[in-house]
């Protein structure tokens, strides 16, 4: 019985019967499906069945094929007509789960291969890094050897002295204050349209240069970034990187080669869902290839297992993430582009209270990441100043929010000195922002002739007694009045 086989009894003999316990062999390859499934369809129908145990919904023939259908699945899992050839009623479980040795044991010796070769890779594209790289292979290679006990493994625990006996080494920090580090999770949240592409492209330049991401410093400047995405053209990724390397000077040819980008460019690019098996295989194959770092997911949605705003489904997407990302390196991070809350009330949650639930379904997603950004508009007519403020920051302090425009000559966004954040909350909450009365007209009044923006803010301060930032958002509102020049 060759390996085919020996899957097809293993899921008709669970589409009969699935005990509980689950006897060893099957729970570890149902438990890991359908990466433990070399035929990716019988890999689907573990996964619903796991599901549906999951759930203590009834396991049949009839009930899996109608999840399937209804989850639209049926096709990811050969059709209706491959389903009903699958019929292993008279395999008892022992027999299965003597079967299911070998599936596993193929299983290993495929994620053994994927592991070694990564690494290998690794070390010959960062020698310099071979201490970290040898560790995270070893890690994975020991994942891969006591993975899939009976069912999920036992949480880990620690007493508090082997806690203190650890040793950590601040260089795994990438972003801000641990905002993102080797081996975790950042959500960027905004509206469509906001800018997040283009910021999370400045980011990743920033942190190969070793630049300042707008105001917040970042580290890993020898790191490979992966940007998969499938929205942006290649007409746009031209304009986009044209600037940057404008931006980058002499340092663009680290840049190059330490950034590589997901393009729109055949009939299957556009196609990045990770509840079809095949693209999961796809990008897993792309990631290996690559060996990045830092994988950047732009956005969510395109991901997608399901319907996120139903938490099953945005748990399932984040978890098929995971192990996207830490397939073969349990030290590569994720950055997770994601849409936010709209309108003045959805920006006025990025800061404050609210702050942590500005992403849409936020529940699942902030339970599972370790630090957000969140990016909301300044004015109401346009998005070329974003307000960018912390979400969340699990191992280190939250940043102060602060305003980042974007320069429309370079197309890289700098800090806005003008931003007033108090202001800002009052104009998104309704209210009058307390202080001196300043307008455009007090702006012209005070403007003698030549004057530098520095010399304007002090006259408008010392005839109104407003602060600098309320000047500075002042003279931008007459320059864009045309009335300032």
């Amino acid at each position: 019985m060759d390996l085919s086989d020996k899957e097809r009894l293993i899921v008709g003999t669970l589409l009969h019967e699935v005990p509980s316990p689950l006897p060893e062999m099957l729970a570890k390859v149902l438990w890991h499906a359908p990466e433990s499934f070399l035929d990716e369809r019988l890999g689907t129908i573990a996964v619903t069945i796991r599901e549906m145990e999951l759930a203590n919904k009834p396991v049949a023939p009839v009930t899996v094929r109608s999840s399937l259908s209804d989850g639209g699945r049926l096709d990811k899992a050969g059709g209706a007509l491959f389903f009903d050839t699958i019929d292993s009623s008279a395999v008892t479980i022992p027999i299965a789960d003597f079967e299911a040795a070998d599936v596993w044991q193929a299983y290993v010796e495929r994620q053994t291969e994927s592991t070694l070769n990564d690494g290998l890779s690794a070390l010959r594209s960062q020698p310099s890094s071979a201490t970290v790289i040898v560790k995270g292979i070893i890690k994975s290679l020991e994942r891969v050897a006591t993975n899939g006990s009976n069912g999920p493994k036992t949480p880990s625990v620690r007493r508090p002295d082997e806690l203190l006996a650890m040793e950590f080494d601040d260089r795994d920090i990438l972003l801000g204050d641990r905002l993102l580090e080797k081996g975790g999770s950042l959500v960027i949240a905004g509206a469509g349209g906001i800018g997040k592409s283009r910021l999370a492209l400045q980011l990743a330049v920033a942190n190969i240069m070793g630049r300042e991401f707008v105001t917040l410093q970042t580290r890993g400047y020898e790191l490979k970034w992966l940007i998969l995405q499938s929205e942006d053209s290649n007409r746009r990724l031209n304009f986009d990187f044209h600037h940057l390397k404008e931006w980058c000077a002499n340092r663009w040819p680290q840049v190059n080669d330490q950034l590589v980008i997901h393009t729109l460019e055949n009939d299957g690019d556009a196609f990045l869902s990770l509840d079809d098996p095949q693209n999961f295989s796809r990008l897993a194959d792309l990631i290996s290839k690559v060996n990045p770092d830092v994988i950047v997911f732009d956005n969510l949605s395109n991901f997608a297992i399901g319907n996120l705003t139903q938490d099953a489904d945005m748990r399932a997407t984040c978890e098929a993430i995971s192990r996207l990302t830490k397939q073969g390196n349990p030290l590569r991070a994720c950055v997770v582009l994601h849409h936010a809350l709209t309108g003045k009330a959805g920006a006025s949650r990025a800061v404050g209270f609210e702050r942590a639930s500005f992403g849409r379904n936020s529940k699942v997603l902030l339970a599972w990441t370790r630090g957000q950004i969140n990016l909301s508009p300044r004015y109401p007519h346009t998005n070329e100043t974003v307000v960018v403020s912390c979400g969340k920051c699990s191992n280190g302090r939250e940043f102060a929010p602060f305003a980042a425009r974007l320069n429309p000559k370079t197309m890289i966004y700098e800090p806005d000195a003008s931003f007033d954040l108090s202001t800002w909350q009052a104009d998104m909450a309704g209210q009058k922002a307390d202080g001196p009365s300043v307008t455009v007209d007090t702006v012209i009044g005070a403007c003698k002739g030549t004057m530098t923006k520095k010399e304007l803010v002090r006259a408008i301060m010392d005839e109104t007694g407003c602060g600098k930032s309320l000047a500075y958002r002042k003279i931008e509102d007459a320059q864009r009045a045309k009335r300032l020049h």
